[in-house]
């Protein structure tokens, strides 16, 4: 299982760099993490958030769970407000149908969220318990982790 072969310390110091920007893991990479909790959370990704809003509010709510410095500027008991804030601003959602469907789709979304959160926190041995998760996508991402050392 991933919880054998990855390094709890390992897996934090990725999820850190690469929300400070120290890793370069492309514009999909917070979108892949959210999708590897499972086909339901991918399926509402897929067909109501735009990729770019949901990257970016999941990039702040993983920093932010993992970097307790950063705390005092977002509420990680308010994940939904979090992706409500971000794309109201975003370029990719200037129409009022847009805005619509983040409103619709963000508290369903943040729940996924804030269950992945929580499995990071409680470290590999949470996120081996969890069905769904993707060994691919954290064994393909993790690979990179020497670049930042």
């Amino acid at each position: 299982m991933i919880a054998s072969t990855l390094d709890p310390e390992q897996v934090k110091n990725f999820f850190i760099a690469a929300a400070r920007g120290d890793i370069e893991v492309g514009p999909c990479f917070w979108f892949d993490v959210v999708a590897a909790m499972g086909r339901e959370a991918k399926e509402e990704l897929k067909t109501s958030i735009p990729k770019c809003a949901v990257c970016e509010a999941v990039r702040r709510i993983v920093l932010d769970s993992i970097d307790p410095s950063r705390r005092n500027w977002i509420s990680l008991d308010k994940p939904a407000n979090i992706i409500l804030q971000y794309a109201k601003r975003h370029r990719c959602h200037h129409t009022e149908a847009d805005r619509k469907l983040v409103v619709q789709h963000a508290r369903i979304v943040s729940a996924y969220i804030r269950e992945w959160v929580r499995m990071l926190a409680d470290g590999v041995n949470g996120l081996a318990e969890h069905q769904s998760v993707s060994q691919s996508v954290l064994h393909s991402y993790l690979s990179r982790i020497n670049c930042c050392r």
